[in-house]
């Protein structure tokens, strides 16, 4: 199975079970009923701007539509992170830390290749009162929240809300890491 036609099954199985119509779902996200569902029935792959605005209305996180299963582990080996990626970029997300229902924190490693951003605009996640902490593993990057614009390097770190709309972009001539930590998980 594609997994893009997993999204499409996690997508509707969230929805359903939460008890959402695709209408509900639309007007929370400013999407068209008729767009969802071809989502859901993987006729059409949303952007990652979309895919966030539909894990925040279905009340998850961007990871939890993007797993396959739940994981049952307390470890993630280096080998078996989840990640995703988009067709238009290069950069990478990786779930380190485990999937499990409860689960008050989500751990994150963002690869972005030189002037790659993690979206096209400053996009949230999460209510006004879920958290992320943000640190430089690697590179240079540029963290635009709300209207400020902050550089950052090796080894500098941010906190902030994560309902506050946000970007990375990296303006260095390497690639980039930040390891950010999410509370809950909103990714």
């Amino acid at each position: 199975m594609s997994s893009r036609a997993m999204l499409g099954e996690a997508i509707r199985r969230i929805r359903k079970t939460r008890k959402l119509t695709l209408q509900k779902v639309g007007a929370a996200t400013g999407l068209s009923p008729g767009f969802l569902s071809q989502v859901e029935q993987n006729q059409a792959t949303p952007s990652l701007s979309s895919l966030r605005k539909i894990a925040e209305a279905l009340e998850t996180s961007l990871f939890t539509l993007l797993a396959s299963e739940t994981e049952t582990s307390f470890v993630v080996r280096r080998g078996q992170r989840k990640s995703c990626g988009w067709p238009d970029r290069r950069g990478t997300y990786e779930l380190l830390s485990p999937r499990h229902h409860g689960t008050a924190i989500e751990v994150v490693m963002t690869t972005l290749l030189p002037g790659e951003a993690t979206s096209e605009e400053p996009l949230s996640h999460g209510s006004s009162d879920a958290q992320e902490f943000a640190y430089i593993l690697a590179g240079e990057v540029e963290l635009t929240i709300g209207e400020g614009v902050h550089t950052l390097g090796e080894g500098d770190s941010a906190t902030f809300s994560s309902g506050i709309a946000h970007r990375y972009t990296n303006r260095g001539d390497l690639p980039a890491e930040i390891l950010s930590v999410m509370h809950p998980p909103s990714f």
